[in-house]
Formats: structure tokens, sequence, C-alpha cells
């Protein structure tokens, strides 16, 4: 019976690659060299004498339908210009999701104030409401949910929490590009939405962020946070504010631009893809598919699952192997820990608090990092793409069931 799984010997599902380097190469073309090629006419890659990244800030807004939008260096500037322009400051609490990059809770650190973390939904990995709540005191000034994994947080409870609370809301949209809650789309639902442009989002110029905003005061603000403080207008210079160096060049402006107008095509490949899985993984017994709340279209950045190990007798980290013996990349696990357990969280200064980093912080998100693994998705992806990899499931699953 060994023989029949890969991973002992037997004839694996698929000998090519699940994701090919085609798919890299196929995300740019030459529109995107044009543009490049049309900045470096111009003679200006800083945006303090091109045009180009101004234009990428019409754009984003227009697109989102929101009053403005500012550029800057990735996704972790984004949520510190957002830190920033709110004025988040010295033993402020910032409260976010345990399962998420670091680059949600250094810009909080960057601050001097205090991150604080609020446990997740066992279905959605996401924070709720409820989860929040739990969490407020006296000092938290702002919430930062994180959409995960291309599914929106469930908002409205959270925007209701922080209207009576007097809570700022950041969403963190880095892998939700175009995910909507009743209709709204993330990062236009809270005061502030940032947005990554990394090599690995829906769309990218290889490092880049923006923020979105309808608080004209929190846009100029944000603004002046990423250019040092800099207004750029009147004769004499003069920092008005304290502020960073996260200036998006022209280069990675003119990238962008090409690739936000590509969006709606690419979450819609993606989205075709997601549903196949979503539907051939439901057939599967022991598999536990992708969870999506109601009211929740999703993204689909990259596609979680979980098994029922009792009922296949198997634990994750062996599953994840023989699937991957396979020929279908299995990542798990997806964090090693909740981002409060990493080595640099706790070597910070606690601002005289006695907040606490300790294992058993956020026992549902311990416990889901445990179980949750990853399937890779792109708008590349197609049918045989899809059944191969529910062949594989379903080979590993009827191996563990008839054991």
């Amino acid at each position: 019976m060994s023989g029949e799984l890969a991973a002992y010997g037997g004839r694996k599902v698929r000998n090519e690659p699940l994701v090919k380097e085609e798919h890299h190469r196929a995300r740019f073309g030459e529109d995107e060299k044009q543009a490049l090629a049309d900045v470096i006419d111009s003679g200006h890659l800083c945006r303090v004498m091109g045009e180009r990244t101004g234009e990428f800030e019409h754009e984003a807004a227009e697109y989102f339908d929101i009053k403005g939008a500012v550029a800057v260096t990735s996704g972790t500037a984004a949520i510190h210009c957002a830190l920033g322009a709110l004025g988040i400051g010295y033993g402020d609490e910032v409260i976010t999701s345990p399962i998420t990059d670091m680059g949600s809770v250094i810009p909080i650190l960057a601050q001097n104030a205090m991150p604080v973390f609020a446990d997740v939904d066992r279905k959605t990995y996401n924070v709720t409401a409820d989860t929040i709540e739990k969490v407020v005191t006296d000092r938290t000034k702002a919430v930062i949910p994180v959409h995960l994994a291309g599914q929106s947080c469930v908002m409205g409870p959270i925007l209701a929490l922080a209207k009576e609370r007097g809570i700022a809301v950041i969403e963190d949209c880095a892998q939700a590009y175009l995910s909507t809650c009743n209709g709204r789309l993330v990062g236009t639902m809270g005061d502030i939405g940032c947005f990554s442009l990394n090599d690995f989002k829906h769309i990218t110029c290889g490092d880049g962020g923006f923020i979105i905003s309808d608080d004209e005061k929190i846009i100029t603000r944000a603004r002046l946070f990423a250019d040092k403080g800099y207004p750029r207008t009147g004769p004499v210079r003069n920092s008005i504010m304290f502020g960073m160096n996260y200036r998006m060049t022209e280069l990675q402006a003119a990238v962008a631009s090409v690739q936000l107008g590509k969006l709606d095509s690419i979450i819609e490949g993606r989205r075709v893809f997601g549903r196949k899985i979503d539907k051939l993984l439901s057939e599967i017994d022991g598999i536990n598919p992708l969870y999506t709340s109601d009211g929740i279209e999703h993204s689909y950045w990259f596609y979680p699952f979980t098994i029922n190990s009792e009922k296949l007798n198997v634990d994750t980290e062996t599953f994840a192997g023989e699937v991957t013996a396979e020929g279908i990349p299995v990542m798990f696990p997806y964090l090693g820990s909740p981002v409060y357990l990493f080595d640099s969280i706790n070597t910070i200064n606690r601002c005289g608090t006695e907040i606490s980093y300790d294992e058993g912080l956020c026992p549902v998100a311990e416990k889901v990092l445990t179980g949750m693994m990853v399937l890779p998705c792109n708008e590349f992806m197609t049918d045989n793409d899809a059944d191969d990899i529910a062949t594989a499931l379903r080979k590993v699953c009827e191996y563990h069931l008839n054991k």
C-alpha cells in the first residue's frame, strides 16, 4: 500500500511544475517596457521633478473612487505613513492580527507604539469585532485589520466598534486587492487603506505600495510623512512635520500604473481558478477547503486549506509532504508561529506597559497555524492544473482513509 504514494515510491500525479517560470514573465509585457522607457526618456527618475508618480496616485484614487492616494516604497511604508498621518506615537496601542507579515507590525514599533494582537476566527483566519473588542483599552488609538489571503475581514461590526470607541481603522489590503465585503472594496471602508506592490502580490512594481483615503487631511499628512515632511511648495524648504523618505520612484510608478490597468483581469482569472478549486476540494473526503464568510468576495492571493487530521489519521506536516511529492507544492507551515512569538518582537521596548507576548496569547491563531496549508494560486493556472491539484489531494486522502 505504501508504494502507491509518490512519497513512498509510487508514480507522481504531476511531473511538470505547477507554478511555471513563464507565469512570472507573463506578468509583464511591452506596455511596462514602454512605460519604463518613457520615464528614462523624460530624464527624471525621482518624483520630485517627475510627473509619473503623481499620475499614478491620481489613477489609483480614481480606480478606487476615493479622494486621494499616496504612492510609497512598500506596503510596510504605506502602513507607517498611515500611522504617521494619524499621529500615533509613544505608548499608543494599535491592534492587529497575529497571522500577518512583520510589515503590519514594524510600522507600529517604528512609531514607538505598542502592537496588541487580537485573536482570529478559526475559519477565516481574520480578526473580528469580537476578538478586537477583547483587547481594546483606553490607550487603543487604531486597529489594523489584515485581510488575509484575499478575503476581507467582516468589516461592518469592526467599523461600528471603532466608531463607538473613537478608534481609527487602517485596512491592510496587501493580500486582498478587490476583495469585497457586502459590495464594498477593501481599503475603502476604514479611514485608510494600505496596499503593497511587492513582487508577490496581485499586481507589482517590484517593491512599492500606496495608501488611499477619503479624508483629505489624512492624505496631506501621509504625503508629508512620506517625503521627510517637505510640502514642496514655496521658495524656502522647511520640514513642517516629522517624516521618512518613502518616495516611490518614477520607474516604479510607471510599472505600477500599467499593472493597475490589468488588475480587473488578474482578479477575474484568479477567481475563476479559485472557485474551481473550491468546488473540487469540497468533494474530497478529509479536506476542509477555503472558507469564505457570507457577503465576502474572495480575490485568491493564495489558497489556504486544512485537513481532518483525526479522520485521516495523519499529521499536517506529513500530509503536506506527501502531496508535494505528488508534484503539487504545498506550503507548510505558512508561518512558523504567530508574529508575537517572533524573536524581534520580544526585544522591543514595552513603553512602560505590562503588555506581554507569550505563547497562549491568541490560542485560536496558534492552533490555526498548526494546521493551515497553502496551495499556490495565480491567474495563469488552468482547469487542468486544478484537476491535478484535486487528484493529488484525493489520492493522499484515500491512501490514509484506506490504511
